[in-house]
This record gives structure tokens, C-alpha cells and sequence, in this order.
């Protein structure tokens, strides 16, 4: 089997270790051109592929992610001029093998092209697209156990939670731990389009099946053939489509619109809800049936609030994963924003929280995140660099819900901070619910069922 290294980086970097891989018969070729890596990929198959951590011309991350995901998937090891934990972990997460330090040692790498190594090394591969799922509270330890237990089954899984609960990226892990890994993932949002649409994306149409079919189209079950469909937010769907859904898991097979043949199609079914689903079956909205063919592997995503510590665990996770991508060397969270985030009610969950430690990292930059930063409010001498704290306290008193009314001394009911949020994230985005919706960490749908309900109380926004 030949052996061969292919090098991202230029040649001065390897110049030291070219009489000892021509001796051990390693083939290599160094490249910092992309057409020309790209071509190399394409026609051999390299047992190692070293990239120095920073390049001129080329974007070393977008290069790994490419070669990581590929389906050759070969190891991928990065190397540094200096020693840097949080340029390490960067690369880590992206799915590399190693992290190593210049210069580089013959003997390190003549071990990946040695047959006895290569079942261990296997072992420790991370599969392509790793994904790191935080949290060490039971109930997700639970959740995260099946969901590895039955990943390389084909049985259909039904995720339940709330909007924001990692739903998605559940679905995506049991992906990349089953047989099907190499397959497609298909990720479709039932609730994002309209019930003629969402058919037709489903299924595929052939050409002139309706006016402007002007060719055939794949739906999505046979693009994601041989991988996984992820059906996001499964409530949704009309009960016609139920029906036309419920063939597909049994014959294994779609109708096309427009279509005389049926076509087979060889998928794993994911299914996702935020409503009970049981409950929408007894009100006559979903089909039991159905209900019963989803239901077969359920796995119960908790909200954030039920987690206890994990909310600083997955705040420190997130604060390192901005910290890096802005450069930002944030010292972390004050005592006062951690008791802060362990009240609060989290109605967006997870989303919401990566969302507000995003804001907080580029608004405190190189200082302390406090609650101000986290609720965007009393942010005058961050934003304007003043420090007048007698104009702050004036016009808080202006308005009717100021932060200080959540002081971290007293216990607010949860529903109040919450209509608190709500409020202030409309008046930022002058009444814009998608904006208000991104700022809350929530989805539209989930904005406006609150929204009706504080109506019901005689509030309008």
C-alpha cells in the first residue's frame, strides 16, 4: 500500500526530514496552493495530512473542516511555530487528530504509516463532523447514553424538548455514530415553509407536475438515500402529508409529484417536536399511526432551567468558543452575571444563552461579563465609555422595568423577568418579532405564543 504524506505548509518547514522519508519510502508532497491541494485530494489517497496552523494565502480551518469531512477522511495533524492552548483546542474541536509543536520529528510521523498502529489509531479517529455536546447533569447524560446506544441501528428516533434544547445537534451525533456516517445528513424544518411547498420539497416533483416544473426535482428523501432525514419540528405537518409520510416509512419508497413510478430510497428517519405529541394524537391533529412508527426510539431533551450547573458549564463553554473566534481574551464571568444565570429562567435554553454570551463577549470585550452585559441594559459607559453613574441612575428611573428592579438581592418571579426581556427586546428592534426573536434565542412561533398570551393579560406589544 503506498504510503504517502501530503504537506499544507512550505517545503523550509519540512526541508530537515526529506532524506529520512525518501529512506522509509514516504512519498509527500508539500502545497500551499488550493487548486493544487484540492487536486491531490481528489487523486491520492495521503495516510497523513500535516497543516501549519497559519498560512499566507490559505484559511487552515476552512481546509481542515473540508478534509475532515471528506469521505477519505484521512489524519489530519496540525503544527505550531509556539505552544498555544487556545489555538490547540481550536484545532481540536475541528476533528484533527494531533496538535503538534515545530519542529517536526521523523519519528512521529513515520508512526501513522506502520500496520501496527493503525487499529489503535483508528480507535482514537474522531469521526468526521465531531460534535461536542456539553453538559454533565443526569438527565442529559441520559439522553446523550441512548442516543449513542442506538445510533447504529436504523430504528426512527423521536426527539422531544423545548425550542432551543439541542435537538438538532442530538439528531446529528446519533448520525455520525451510526453505519450511516459517510451518508448524507437532510435536515428539513416542517414548520419553516407552507404545506404545498414542504410536499414538494419532500418529495420531489418531476418535470411539469405543476406550472413552473420546468424540470425534475429530488425531494429530500432521496437525497438524504444512504444517510439520515432529520424531520424538524414534525408537529406541524398537515395530515395529507402524515398519510403520504406513513408510506414512506413502510414501502420505503416516494411518489413524486407528477410521478408514475414509485422511487426507492434507503433513509434513516429522525423526527423532532417541541409539543407533546401524544397529546396532539388525542386532540385529533396527529396521526396515531404515525405517532406509533416515530415513537419507536424516544429520547426527552431537558429545558436548560431543569440542568442546575450545567448553565455554567455550557457559559464557559461558549465564552471560550467566541473568546476565540473574535480574539477576544474575556477573564470570564463576574460572580454576580454567574448567580444571574443560574436564576434565570432560560425560556430560549440553550440557544438563547449562546446567544447572549456571544453579545456579552464583543460588548464587555477584554473586561468582566456582568448581568448588564448578558441583559443589554444600562450599557451606557460600556457603549460610550462614560462613567457617569449619577445620569445612569437618573434615567433608570425613567423607565417602568429597569435592571435594577432584578437586583440580584431579591428573588423575581421568572414570569416577570421574562416579560421584562420580552418587552426589551422589541423596543431595541422597534417592534421587529424576527429580530426580537434572534436577540431572545427563541423561535418566531415561540415569541409570538407568548406574545398572545401577555394580550390575554392586557398587554399589547
Amino acid at each position: 500500500m503506498e504510503k504517502f504524506l501530503l504537506v499544507i505548509s512550505e517545503i523550509k518547514d519540512i526541508a530537515h526530514l526529506i532524506d529520512g522519508l525518501k529512506e522509509n519510502n514516504v512519498q509527500f508532497q508539500v502545497s500551499c496552493d488550493l487548486n493544487e491541494i484540492d487536486f491531490i485530494l481528489n487523486k491520492r489517497h495521503p495516510n497523513l495530512v500535516l497543516v501549519k496552523d497559519k498560512l499566507e494565502k490559505l484559511n487552515p480551518e476552512q481546509i481542515i473542516t473540508k478534509i475532515v469531512n471528506s469521505d477519505k477522511s484521512p489524519y489530519v495533524v496540525v503544527f505550531s511555530e509556539k505552544a498555544d492552548v487556545f489555538v490547540a483546542k481550536k484545532f481540536l474541536d475541528l476533528g484533527v487528530f494531533d496538535f503538534w509543536i515545530a519542529p517536526l520529528i521523523l519519528e512521529k510521523i513515520l508512526v501513522f504509516f506502520k500496520e501496527e498502529n493503525k487499529e489503535s489509531f483508528s480507535q482514537n479517529h474522531r469521526p468526521k463532523n465531531y460534535i461536542k455536546i456539553v453538559g454533565e447533569h443526569k438527565k442529559i447524560k441520559l439522553a446523550l447514553a441512548l442516543a449513542k446506544k442506538i445510533a447504529p441501528s436504523n430504528a426512527t428516533v423521536l426527539i422531544c424538548g423545548e425550542s432551543g434544547t439541542g435537538k438538532e445537534l442530538i439528531a446529528k451525533y446519533i448520525h455520525i455514530n451510526s453505519k450511516r456516517a459517510r451518508g448524507p445528513f437532510v435536515a428539513v424544518n416542517c414548520a419553516a415553509l407552507p404545506e404545498n411547498l414542504l410536499e414538494s420539497e419532500l418529495f420531489g416533483y418531476e418535470k411539469g407536475a405543476f406550472t413552473g416544473a420546468y424540470k425534475s426535482k429530488p425531494g429530500k428523501f432521496e437525497l438524504a438515500s444512504g444517510g439520515t432525514i432529520l424531520l424538524d419540528e414534525i408537529s406541524e405537518m398537515n395530515l395529507t402529508l402524515q398519510a403520504k409520510l406513513l408510506r414512506v416509512i413502510q414501502e420505503k419508497e416516494v411518489d413524486r409529484l407528477g410521478g408514475v413510478q414509485p422511487i426507492k430510497v434507503d433513509v434513516r428517519i429522525i423526527a423532532t417536536t417541541n409539543r407533546n405529541l401524544k397529546e396532539y394524537v388525542d386532540q385529533g391533529n396527529f396521526r396515531q399511526d404515525l405517532y406509533f412508527r416515530l415513537n419507536v426510539i424516544p429520547i426527552h431533551l431537558p429545558p436548560l432551567r431543569e440542568r442546575g450547573e450545567d448553565v455554567i458549564l455550557l457559559a464557559n463553554y461558549f465564552l471560550e468558543k467566541f473568546s476565540l473566534e473574535y480574539n477576544i481574551q474575556s477573564p470570564g464571568f463576574s460572580e454576580e452575571s454567574i448567580r444571574w444565570m443560574k436564576n434565570y429562567n432560560w425560556p430560549g435554553n440553550i440557544r438563547e444563552l449562546e446567544n447572549l454570551v456571544e453579545r456579552a463577549i464583543l460588548i464587555a470585550q477584554n473586561s468582566y461579563i456582568e448581568p448588564r452585559h448578558l441583559l443589554m441594559d444600562s450599557l451606557e459607559e460600556d457603549l460610550l465609555g462614560e462613567k457617569d453613574e449619577k445620569n445612569l441612575k437618573d434615567n433608570s428611573k425613567k423607565q417602568n422595568l429597569e435592571t435594577s428592579q432584578f437586583a440580584l438581592d431579591r428573588i423575581i418571579p421568572l414570569e416577570e423577568l421574562e416579560k421584562h426581556m420580552i418587552i426589551k427586546s422589541l423596543e431595541k428592534t422597534r417592534g421587529n418579532r424576527t429580530k426580537a426573536a434572534e436577540l431572545l434565542g427563541i423561535s418566531v412561533r415561540t415569541l409570538r405564543n407568548k406574545l398572545n398570551k401577555l394580550k390575554q393579560e392586557g398587554i399589547t406589544l
